[in-house]
């Protein structure tokens, strides 16, 4: 009997809950002529920050804790925050179905010249690249481009609104330079909360006093 091979998909599918797992089989570590070509993988904080993705999966599974999975990450600049932030979105949208993924930061450029910029660069050498396509402002399945994607989206408090909640399973909302997010972004996003399976991931370097950010380490705190 002939065994038909693994798709790319297949073998990434089986770290559907673990996203470090994922990121080491997903890029190509050590590989010759290759922008990593002298790494072996994620730095220690980085694996902190995808293993406690994991047990929170873990503790959700077990019904230990609520249905929402909600982290956020106090970091400086110039450590892989940015890194950290596409691995985790190309975790997300290979391993979930009909995901709804919005991803925003705290200044338009940030959002397209580094955050969405850095996905594009990890997209184009990660295993599941020929699956998916990468444009300006949205990132999805070739094969279901209307239902299977994630979105680029600028903030404004003018039109908060496109921070509601979605009735999808599978949500992950991710905040990069979360500390200067204006806190009705955060409000409005509270509604994905009561989604099954949402991930809200927040990352910022905390340079303000207030603010949703700041009260994640403070009042929020768990």
């Amino acid at each position: 009997m002939t065994v038909k091979p693994k798709s790319s998909i297949d073998l990434l599918l089986e770290y559907k809950d673990d996203p470090y797992k994922f990121v080491l089989a997903a890029f190509p570590w050590g590989k010759p002529n290759t922008f990593l070509e002298h790494e072996t993988g994620p730095d220690a904080w980085q694996i902190a920050v995808l293993e406690d993705i994991r047990l929170a999966i873990e503790s959700r599974e077990h019904g230990k804790e609520a249905a929402a999975i909600q982290l956020a990450v106090a970091s400086g600049h110039g450590i892989g925050k940015t890194a950290l932030t596409a691995w985790i979105i190309l975790w997300f949208i290979t391993t979930r179905p009909n995901p709804q993924i919005k991803v925003t930061a705290g200044t338009m450029g940030q959002l397209t010249n580094t955050t969405w910029r850095e996905l594009a660069k990890w997209h184009k050498e990660s295993l599941q690249f020929e699956y998916f396509e990468h444009t300006a402002t949205k990132f999805y399945l070739k094969e279901q481009p209307d239902t299977w994607f994630a979105m680029a989206v600028p903030w404004s408090e003018h039109n908060s609104d496109a921070f509601a909640g979605t009735h999808e399973k599978y949500v992950l909302y991710l905040f990069d330079e979360a500390s200067t997010i204006a806190d009705i972004i955060w409000e409005v996003s509270e509604g994905a909360m009561t989604t099954e399976q949402c991930l809200w991931i927040a990352f910022g370097n905390p340079v303000r006093n207030t603010g949703r950010f700041k009260a994640c380490f403070t009042k929020f705190k768990n």
